[in-house]
């Protein structure tokens, strides 16, 4: 029995040694293929995990550019919306604005100075005599002053009279007296000084008109002038000093003559039709002085004057005016006032020549009836 054993287990082990080395050698071939199989496996697999990763990629990129189209449109469709938002808000400020300028001028925010349409510029001159005067007509104060002197003197057709002496001075005085009767609305124009100066503009390019100041003015400063001095009167001692007396008289009334001149000027007709039809214009409904065919510079002030604080629609313009108008207006008032007080200064100037000369001539009365002074004292020789 333990042979039939030992021989059993003899024949196991051998059995069991000769079994494996067949196994082992079947067992070297499948690792082979599996491991072939294996490779060629896992490179599939890396070759189909690198096309995926590569599809990633590309899907990423993909992905990433629509992201940037998208975010850029995004930011193209804020812009707009941004640059719709500021045009709107301009565009509400403009009509803001134009809703707010609209109401100020229906308020008379922006209306004109009643300046604007009646501008001075250029028209305001002084002066105005016929002879000298850039833009003059008619006779100015200077022509008459000349014609006057003429007739003191006994010169030109003017002293003719004079010169003849006798009653013909007398004879010229009556004469102009009938025949200028009623003109100008006035009685007896050459013996009424308000011919002169109560009418804004003396149109002395009328004839009448011209002779009838003319005479006035030598009925005021000279009327009756004595005859001239022949030239033997000359010669003589007494002829001498006629002469002398004659002109101390002559300069003595140039002092008349010399306001009157400067009165004759202002009221001379002045720059022509231009300025008529200026004066027409800017003459207000109530303007109470009559705008002839010749203007004046005085009337040319007047009617500045005239068409500011008496005139009723200036003041109801002045409250509606933008600040910028009354600015304008109280620059040409001022100018105005400028002008009118130099003219006041040319005035006081005659005004004073004319005292100087009254005094003059009290003195020389005084002088002729007597300057001794009585004292009251005793003399030393009465003692």
């Amino acid at each position: 029995m333990k042979r039939f054993l030992a021989l059993a287990a003899l024949t196991a082990s051998t059995a069991l040694f000769g079994g494996t080395q067949d196994a082992a050698a079947v067992c070297d071939g499948c690792v082979v293929s599996a491991v072939n199989n294996l490779r060629v496996d896992l490179g599939r697999r890396v070759d189909a995990t690198t096309a995926a990763v590569q599809q990633a990629q590309q899907a990423i990129v993909q992905a990433l550019g629509q992201s940037t189209a998208q975010l850029s449109g995004y930011e193209t469709r804020t812009a707009k919306s941004q640059q719709r938002v500021e045009d709107a808000a301009q565009q509400n400020e403009t009509m803001r604005q134009r809703y707010i300028a609209r109401a100020k001028a229906e308020g008379g925010r922006y209306d004109p100075a009643a300046s604007a349409c009646t501008d001075l510029s250029g028209i305001i001159q002084f002066g105005g005599g016929g002879g000298g005067g850039g833009g003059s007509e008619g006779v100015g104060g200077n022509d008459l002053v000349n014609s006057s002197r003429n007739w003191s003197r006994g010169n030109g057709r003017e002293g003719q009279a004079v010169a003849a002496g006798g009653l013909s001075v007398a004879q010229v005085i009556v004469a102009d007296r009938e025949a200028l009767q009623g003109h100008g609305g006035r009685l007896d124009p050459t013996t009424d000084l308000r011919l002169l100066l109560d009418g804004q503009t003396l149109d002395t390019s009328d004839e009448k008109t011209a002779q009838a100041a003319a005479r006035l003015l030598n009925n005021v400063v000279d009327p009756t002038p004595a005859r001239p001095l022949t030239k033997d009167e000359l010669k003589t001692p007494q002829g001498k000093a006629q002469l002398a007396a004659r002109q101390i008289d002559e300069a003595r009334r140039s002092a008349s003559h010399a306001t009157f001149a400067y009165l004759g000027d202002l009221a001379a007709p002045y720059g022509g039709s231009g300025m008529v039809e200026w004066a027409k214009k800017a003459a207000p409904k109530t303007y109470p002085e009559e705008i002839g065919a010749k203007v004046s510079n005085q009337q040319v002030i007047d009617i500045f004057v005239q068409s500011r604080f008496a005139n009723p629609d200036w003041h109801q313009q002045l409250a509606t005016m933008a600040p910028e108008a009354v600015s304008r207006e109280i620059a040409l008032t001022n100018a105005l006032n400028l002008h009118v007080n130099w003219m006041m200064f040319q005035l006081l100037k005659r005004d004073a020549v004319v005292n100087a000369t009254n005094l003059a001539t009290d003195l020389d009365n005084r002088d002729t009836s007597g300057t001794a002074i009585t004292t009251g004292f005793d003399t030393a020789a009465a003692q």
